[in-house]
């Protein structure tokens, strides 16, 4: 339970007491007495949850978490009849018995502790509360990522060439799947691993650049150490 919840049930037992014909009021702190019935909270302590450790960091899959057990002594104060501060103070021990997250204390306060408050003993009890926390997950998001088997990866060894079959250098050869990019030397010649696919079958596309020109093709599955690709180019822009 959270504190809001806390409060807000300590409310809901209070409106509910109209079920045993009692018309109550419920307030924080400790007011003079008056001819109306009052349900009164305090908060007396507040200590780690000894679950808390068990329970582990925020990681958990559960929604909420212990935090704390927090200590509440409920009285009830009202009119002369003590008659009707019996019959809340009894209707509120039920309501906290089905209440989850609520436990019933059997301590009792020592009249010293009226005595500070200057007041005069009043029907009450002790309960104890589970305040948790909600836990607040990190949103997990999908990341598509890309991976090459190093073993499902083969070297093609090409040239690019222009009219009369002249080396180009210098030009840019970017496999299209992965994005990698390598150069030309100066005899036009590249190398570039690309992923293996398989017997007679085309491993995807390349484009290459050079000058102002650009265009793209298809990688054949017939390229070998000794039979590079020849890759050849429209002329060249100045």
């Amino acid at each position: 339970m959270d504190l809001a919840l806390i409060h807000s049930t300590f409310r809901d037992w209070t409106s509910g007491l109209a079920e045993q014909g009692l018309v109550a009021r419920f307030a924080h702190g400790f007011e003079p007495v008056t001819q109306e019935l009052v349900v009164t909270a305090i908060l007396l302590t507040a200590r780690p949850d000894p679950q808390r450790r068990a329970h582990g960091a925020p990681r958990q899959r559960s929604a909420e978490r212990p935090l704390a057990r927090l200590r509440y002594l409920i009285a009830v104060s009202g009119p002369s009849d003590e008659a009707q501060a019996e019959q809340a103070l009894l209707a509120l021990l039920a309501a906290v018995d089905r209440q989850s997250g609520m436990e019933l204390l059997s301590a009792e306060l020592p009249p010293s502790w009226w005595l500070a408050y200057g007041i005069a003993p009043r029907p009450a009890f002790q309960l104890e509360a589970c305040l948790t926390e909600r836990v607040v997950r990190p949103v997990l998001t999908a990341v598509r990522t890309h991976r090459l088997d190093l073993m499902g990866l083969a070297t093609i060894h090409g040239r690019i060439l222009g009219i009369d079959d002249t080396p180009i250098a210098g030009a840019e050869i970017e496999l299209l799947a992965t994005g990698h990019v390598v150069r030309s030397d100066h005899r036009g010649a590249f190398r570039l691993r690309i992923p293996s696919a398989g017997p007679g079958a085309k491993s995807g596309w390349i484009r290459v650049q050079a000058r102002g020109v650009e265009q793209r093709f298809p990688i054949p599955a017939t390229i070998t150490e000794h039979r590079p690709w020849l890759l050849r180019l429209p002329p060249l822009g100045d």
